[in-house]
């Protein structure tokens, strides 16, 4: 969930008045930009400072931002009021709830990586250090009871980049509500024809054996 800011309180990716209109051009710029900040940056300090010199007001641009959209709600709720905007920034997203046993707990995943072409053109492989890496870095230190991983990624060949977020609930979950036994039924009918294949492939198997 990439929020950037204006250079008074963040990384100069994008002016703060832009963030509720953005599009695919202006996130290609601040893609475009914190690459060049960081190739720059990796040439004269080496690749682990370029990281935390960006890093420095990433948390708190983070905490601002982020816990706008999820702060007093869950997580899965707070980052499906992202996807309009991501959506106009060229992104494909589907949010997840996965919140059990205490914990508030969802998985973003992203179907298109639009920085991937544009890392290329700064002779990076991929852009998982500089977009995402920071990403998931930025939300643990300005919610320190957070947990954030990145689970797949395209660059490396996966069919979509999927991020886990998980902490401790803060709202009492709703308990899981039983579904009434007819629908029940009619969702066990819809696998029968699968059940009768695997049936028969079973007794197939026995006759040939």
């Amino acid at each position: 969930m990439d929020t950037p800011m204006d250079g008074k309180t963040g990384m100069g990716d994008l002016e703060f008045k832009n963030i509720l209109n953005l599009n695919q051009s202006k996130v290609n710029n601040m893609f475009r930009n914190r690459f060049t900040k960081y190739t720059q940056l990796a040439a004269d300090i080496g690749e682990e400072a370029a990281f935390e010199t960006l890093m420095e007001k990433y948390p708190e641009q983070q905490k601002l931002l982020m816990g706008a959209f999820i702060n007093g709600t869950t997580l899965a709720k707070g980052f499906q009021k992202t996807i309009p905007l991501l959506r106009a920034a060229g992104f494909t997203t589907e949010i997840v709830d996965i919140a059990q046993n205490g914990q508030d707990a969802a998985l973003e995943i992203q179907r298109v990586c639009p920085a991937l072409a544009i890392a290329q053109e700064f002779g990076l492989e991929t852009p998982c250090r500089v977009i995402c890496e920071m990403e998931v870095e930025g939300a643990r230190r300005a919610f320190p009871d957070m947990k954030a991983s990145i689970l797949s990624k395209i660059s490396e060949g996966d069919c979509a980049c999927i991020f886990k977020y998980e902490r401790p609930a803060q709202t009492v979950l709703s308990p899981a509500v039983s579904r009434p036994l007819f629908i029940q039924i009619f969702d066990f009918l819809k696998v029968v024809p699968a059940l009768c294949q695997v049936g028969v492939g079973i007794i197939q198997k026995k006759l040939l054996s």
